[in-house]
């Protein structure tokens, strides 16, 4: 979708149109946005910035709180029409999905009503991106935005992808750009040329994804149903705080917050057990750290025995990290997977020719 929470502010309120949007916390309370509509991007103005920066930015910028609940009610309607079209639909969030239409004659003509339904629905316009792989289509899917519809057939995914800029590719963050860009990589043609034993050097495993990328490959399934592998809460706080006591009275607080979406989600999953904690602080510099404990199954620690003070001795070791005032603190839990509980040994004997 486009701009999603901000569209949707522009829908319901027509008065939103022409002025720069955003949608997130309110100036003066260290929030950071959700979104931003295309006239404050021209400021420079986009998601995940802090609020008082992006005023800065944009000194007219008018900024409305989330409602999640139109929201949702919103992407309800919009999943109900992908399911009209495929039954292979990976949902990436409220707005964002993968729908594996393979078995169809014409995917083109599939995205084409996907986008009129979604309008006709909804009032809301939708990019869509039509192409043989996953990463391909969601570059597809932001080549034409707003209300674009972009096409990647198999004979021109070797023209396109020689030329297309390293810095779309998903994944390479801002660091990750940098680092490419000292090698002299810019686009997936100059990334070909690269040996992989040196790329691994700066990338790790990730690596081999970036050589695969590279060549327009990407052998992901479209994922229908996933499993969670971690639940967590943060909160940032409108002072910083440097007194562990009070840190700790704050933890309390966000910790009653994270057990009521556990006890929601072991309604759904109710045979998931927790294998790690774990408390991220991020201090006054933006720097942030993270400390976790993995349980032990002899522990006997499940989840009804949970507690506020299990996180405690986390806290203090993230904090003895740094002498450093907190803006913000956060704690989780990590949960053991399905392949933990029934592990599959692999066979060796294919390559044993």
């Amino acid at each position: 979708m486009d701009c999603f929470y901000a569209q949707v502010e522009m829908r319901d309120n027509p008065s939103l149109r022409n002025v720069p949007l955003a949608v997130g916390g309110l100036p003066g309370t260290r929030s950071v946005l959700c979104t931003s509509n295309y006239i404050a991007r021209k400021f420079g103005v986009k998601s995940a910035m802090p609020t008082d920066y992006a005023i800065r930015l944009c000194p007219h910028l008018v900024v409305v709180t989330p409602n999640f609940r139109k929201y949702s009610e919103a992407s309800e309607i919009i999943h109900s029409v992908f399911q009209k079209y495929s039954s292979v639909i990976e949902s990436v969030s409220l707005d964002e999905a993968y729908l594996d239409v393979s078995e169809a004659e014409s995917a083109t003509r599939i995205a084409i009503e996907i986008k009129k339904d979604i309008l006709e629905r909804t009032g809301l316009t939708a990019s869509v991106g039509v192409a043989p792989n996953k990463f391909l289509a969601k570059i597809a899917s932001d080549w034409k935005k707003p209300d674009g519809l972009f096409v990647i057939p198999p004979v021109n995914v070797e023209a396109f992808v020689s030329q297309l800029p390293v810095k779309l590719i998903p994944g390479v963050g801002k660091k990750g750009h940098e680092i490419l860009e000292s090698l002299g990589i810019k686009t997936c043609q100059d990334l070909r040329e690269i040996p992989l034993d040196l790329l691994s050097q700066f990338f790790g495993k990730f690596a081999f994804d970036l050589k695969l990328y590279a060549d327009g490959i990407d052998e992901r399934d479209v994922v229908s149903e996933w499993e969670r592998k971690s639940l967590s809460v943060e909160t940032t706080f409108i002072k910083d705080i440097k007194e562990e006591n009070l840190l700790q009275l704050e933890m309390r607080e966000l910790y009653e917050d994270m057990r009521g979406r556990l006890e929601a989600h072991f309604d759904e999953e109710g045979e998931k057990r927790i294998k790690k904690v774990f408390v991220k602080v991020k201090f006054n510099d933006f720097k942030s750290t993270t400390c976790e404990e993995t349980i032990r199954y002899d522990d006997g620690l499940w989840e009804a025995e949970l507690s506020p003070e299990r996180f405690f001795p986390l806290l203090s070791h993230c904090l003895m990290k740094k002498d450093r005032p907190v803006r913000l603190i956060g704690l989780g839990v990590r949960f053991i997977t399905h392949e933990e509980y029934a592990p599959v040994q692999l066979s060796l004997l294919p390559y044993c020719a």
